[in-house]
């Protein structure tokens, strides 16, 4: 049976102590009879809210292979690991997935090589918008809502 782990590494870790987590992971799964088929870090991601007061963490997926693994112990060992923020392990009955995992987020930073450069190029950030230059009155900006609000009902 094939199992999907997808696991959060909080970012008080540097780049180097991830590699060192990932190994002590895949060593922990090891141990409880898993056989790793594929591991891929994809990252450091802002989380969508703070867990435990950290709000970015890098995202490691694995792919595992094993048949009778004991899930609850799997599960009780990255409760208890104080380098897993947060894990899912999820069962796929197809096996591995033909293609590779493509995981791209505005906020997304790719992992660093050993020569301490990313492995792509960093999506450039929308700049914000503007505010106007005045601040508009009351009876402009009804007049403004109006407008749209007749535009909308007309449209339907």
């Amino acid at each position: 049976m094939i199992y999907e782990i997808m696991y959060i590494i909080p970012s008080k870790f540097s780049d180097s102590e991830i590699d060192g987590i990932i190994e002590r992971v895949a060593t922990m799964l090891e141990k409880s009879g898993a056989k790793i088929q594929e591991s891929q870090n994809l990252g450091k991601l802002k989380l969508a809210y703070p867990i435990k007061k950290i709000r970015h963490g890098t995202y490691v997926l694995l792919y595992v292979d094993g048949e009778e693994l004991d899930l609850k112990k799997i599960d009780q060992d990255f409760r208890l690991s104080d380098d897993v923020l947060r894990h899912m392990v999820i069962k796929r009955p197809d096996g591995l997935p033909s293609a590779k995992f493509r995981f791209r987020p505005t906020s997304y930073q790719e992992p660093l090589t050993s020569e301490g450069k990313r492995t792509t190029r960093q999506i450039p950030r929308k700049p914000k918008a503007q505010e106007p230059a005045e601040p508009l009155s009351t009876e402009e900006l009804d007049k403004k809502l109006d407008k749209i609000l007749e535009t909308d009902i007309s449209n339907i």
